[in-house]
């Protein structure tokens, strides 16, 4: 037994990326024999909407704009007539890219290549997360954007003109791709500041908190009043837990005198109606956290249950040591977690977790992160070789 694991553990760190590769073409590959090319659900909207970009040059409604990324290689990919595999192909090509940067953040994180790679494995095996790469839903470059940005600002040395921009750029491209990517503007100035600015941090946060909100507060108002399907009046006057999926017959007679997708509309129902808010927000709360469904099968929830389960109970216990040698790093990560976390409880939770799913990465990288003595800790800021 122990020539057995001796043998992997030497295998495996003399050939990390022959193993990761291996398995994730295997995936790549499971995946399109059991779903092929998913064109339909969610997917039709943004095709059609593709399709009107085309003829009329313009969104039928604003609430695209925050999904432009998935209709504009849509619309490319119509236009060259290699629909839908130049999207396909795009949608594997980057979850390629974003599996190897995972990787290597496991390297920055665990300080180890045995570790990383199975870290690695053990992200490949949530075949949930990486069925997408051949939807044409959002989710598949989204999930992908994720990672890849945050390699890009974990691995930033200095702040300078050139590199604001760049993250500029880059969290446009994750805003524009699905709206959620708003919350990774406040996690990157929390880990720019805790990163860059430790001494200075009181103050730096004291200052940036009234402008975050507020610009916060435009930016959510923008997204919410784009119009389309954007409707947080709906989860409460049929008490929606899952989003589209009423749990009432007979709709709540809520009448807000203020415009009910906007920040003021949010406001009004928790301050007018706290009984109906708290008694919905804490049954989403359970809901998003607990990934569990009625209509997924056992085997199905037993798999979900165990994998997140296991990976929320090695996070708490190692929490402290994880502010302690990574803290702006898991700052940022519990940053974004955490406006996710709200969104849920403010709107709905979705139907296969996709909320969730795309905090996947940040999760494995806490419960797996080294936290041994400060001597041995790995700088997570210098390049991995």
């Amino acid at each position: 037994m122990r020539f057995g694991v001796k043998t992997a553990r030497l295998l495996t760190e003399e050939h990390p990326y022959a193993i990761i590769f291996s398995a994730w073409v295997l995936l790549q590959i499971i995946i399109q024999k059991q779903y092929g090319i998913v064109t339909g659900f969610e997917a039709t909207k943004y095709i059609v909407e593709a399709d009107a970009l085309l003829e009329t040059g313009n969104y039928s409604s604003g609430n695209f704009l925050f999904y432009s990324t998935q209709i504009l290689l849509n619309a490319l990919s119509k236009l060259t007539g290699t629909f839908p595999w130049l999207v396909v192909v795009f949608q594997v090509v980057i979850n390629a890219v974003a599996v190897y940067f995972f990787y290597r953040l496991c390297l920055k994180f665990t300080g180890s290549i045995f570790r990383s790679v199975i870290t690695t494995l053990v992200f490949l095996s949530m075949f949930y997360y990486h069925i997408y790469n051949f939807y044409l839903f959002t989710e598949s470059i989204y999930f992908s954007l994720g990672i890849l940005f945050s390699y890009f600002l974990f691995s930033i040395n200095q702040i300078n003109a050139r590199n604001i921009l760049l993250l500029f750029l880059f969290i446009s491209l994750v805003y524009f791709t699905r709206p959620l990517g708003v919350f990774f503007i406040p996690a990157t100035i929390v880990y720019i500041i805790l990163r860059f600015y430790k001494r200075k941090a009181l103050l730096l946060f004291s200052f940036l908190t009234l402008i975050g909100i507020t610009a916060l507060y435009f930016l959510l108002n923008f997204a919410l009043n784009s119009g389309g399907e954007f409707d947080f009046l709906l989860p409460y006057l049929d008490e929606r837990i899952i989003c589209g999926v009423p749990t009432i017959e007979q709709p709540h007679n809520l009448v807000l005198p203020v415009e009910k997708n906007s920040v003021e509309g949010l406001w009004y129902i928790i301050t007018r109606h706290p009984d109906l808010f708290i008694r919905l927000a804490a049954r989403r709360f359970f809901t998003f956290w607990g990934m569990t469904r009625p209509f997924y099968s056992t085997p199905h929830n037993i798999f979900i249950a165990v994998y997140f389960y296991t990976m929320y109970v090695l996070i708490l216990w190692k929490v402290r040591l994880l502010f302690k040698n990574f803290l702006a790093e898991t700052s940022y990560f519990l940053t974004i977690i955490f406006f996710i976390m709200v969104t849920v409880m403010l709107s709905c939770d979705e139907w296969h977790n996709r909320f969730i799913l795309a905090l996947l990465p940040f999760f494995l990288l806490m419960a797996t992160a080294y936290t041994g003595s400060k001597n041995n800790k790995l700088d997570v800021n210098q390049p991995v070789e």
